[in-house]
């Protein structure tokens, strides 16, 4: 079967149909269908379902009664992955929106940060805001600043900012991911951010791909080149 009639049939077959196809097509895969926010794959997902990430996003993913369980793996994913590769880049890691908490959860684990000796900084006001130019709030957002502190142990080295961005953070910074779900307010903070991170360190932007219109001319001022991710995610190095 050629590709664009492959992608025709896919459209309208159900997982569990297309799951037992590809099977029939020779696709061993443990994983061969698996849909997430934003997009679905038929490549073999082993790595989001088994192995340490797979266990500790388990562990913290119900803490957002909202979220379905799959739906923010592969983001989640990619936010560790890339924050392994600046582990050892001279700074702090810093999450700007954390609402109920699961993406910092994960990381601050991932890592193992108080091995790394780094200070986590967990940047959002808790008020339920959805836009700093607007008074709407929502209902999915938590607004308990100490259902996120009790997440951790009592010694963990974290920094709760409880602010809208963009803010100026204390020292330098290795890496650090933004998903405020305001992504104009992510955009506007981007330059200060960007002053603040390391050379070597990373930022992943969760709304950058979706939201093009808020970063293009920051982006353009900074001069760099976001790397494009299937999710929506956008990440930037400083060299």
């Amino acid at each position: 079967m050629n590709q664009k009639l492959s992608a025709a049939v896919r459209e309208v077959m159900p997982p569990i149909l297309w799951n037992a196809y590809l099977k029939m097509r020779g696709f061993t895969q443990r994983y061969p269908w698996r849909e997430f926010s934003f997009m679905a794959t038929s490549a073999n997902t082993a790595s989001l379902y088994e192995g340490r990430f797979a266990e500790i996003y388990d562990k913290y993913q119900t803490l957002d009664p909202h979220v379905a369980r799959d739906s923010t793996r592969y983001l989640n994913y990619n936010i560790c992955c890339f924050a392994d590769l600046c582990k050892h880049v001279p700074g702090d890691i810093a999450a700007a929106g954390i609402s109920w908490g699961v993406a910092a959860r994960v990381l601050f684990e991932y890592l193992d940060l108080p091995r790394l000796g780094k200070t986590l900084h967990l940047i959002d006001p808790f008020d339920g805001s959805v836009e700093r130019e607007s008074t709407r709030r929502s209902q999915l957002y938590n607004t308990d600043v100490e259902y996120v502190r009790r997440q951790y142990p009592p010694d963990a080295s974290i920094i709760i900012h409880r602010q809208p961005i963009p803010i100026q953070l204390p020292g330098r910074i290795a890496f650090m991911f933004m998903n405020t779900g305001d992504p104009a307010a992510d955009a506007a903070s981007l330059p200060s951010f960007y002053e603040s991170l390391s050379h070597g360190g990373m930022i992943v932007m969760n709304q950058y791909a979706n939201h093009p219109v808020h970063y293009q001319s920051v982006i353009q001022r900074l001069d760099v080149t976001p790397l494009w991710l299937p999710s929506g995610q956008g990440v930037i190095t400083k060299q």
